[in-house]
């Protein structure tokens, strides 16, 4: 899920080479063969399979180790935020904004209302594994400027 952007773009060729055997076409883009593979790079994959472990914590689904890693928010109150986890406080980009804890709640934040409440494990995992992230927000997806840092250029 953390891996650096290198091995991101390995495992992206490998599976660009892989489709363009399959579909035998050598002139598409990365994402045109996607679109027609209907699938999604690994990246995105990576996600959708923390949402699904989510939703396993988030209805008691889960074994004890994932339960402690996303810790549901239980509120009475409708407020005006919609996390439904609680998101830790970060010191660190290391130990708190590149975590799993810290990257899935903020990533369960961004998946639609509609998904999220989902009935069943079943049609969640058939919905999530349609939906494709936007604006996310880890280091793979944003642009790194020397002297600046990362940061989202869109």
């Amino acid at each position: 899920m953390f891996h650096s952007r290198s091995t991101n773009n390995k495992v992206n060729k490998l599976h660009l080479r892989a489709l363009r055997i399959v579909y035998d076409d050598y002139e598409s883009s990365f994402e045109q063969l996607l679109v027609k593979d209907e699938s999604f790079c690994i990246h995105h994959q990576n996600i959708q399979r923390l949402l699904i472990e989510m939703y396993k914590s988030f209805h008691d689904l889960s074994g004890g180790d994932m339960k402690s890693f996303f810790i549901p928010r239980e509120t009475k109150m409708n407020l005006r935020s919609n996390s439904e986890f609680i998101l830790p406080a970060i010191n660190t980009v290391s130990k708190g904004e590149n975590s799993i804890r810290y990257y899935g709640s903020v990533i369960w934040n961004s998946v639609p209302l509609e998904i999220r409440h989902s009935e069943s494990l079943k049609l969640f995992c058939k919905k999530i594994k349609k939906w494709k992230p936007v604006n996310c927000p880890c280091r793979l997806c944003k642009d790194f400027l020397n002297g600046v840092g990362f940061v989202n250029i869109t």
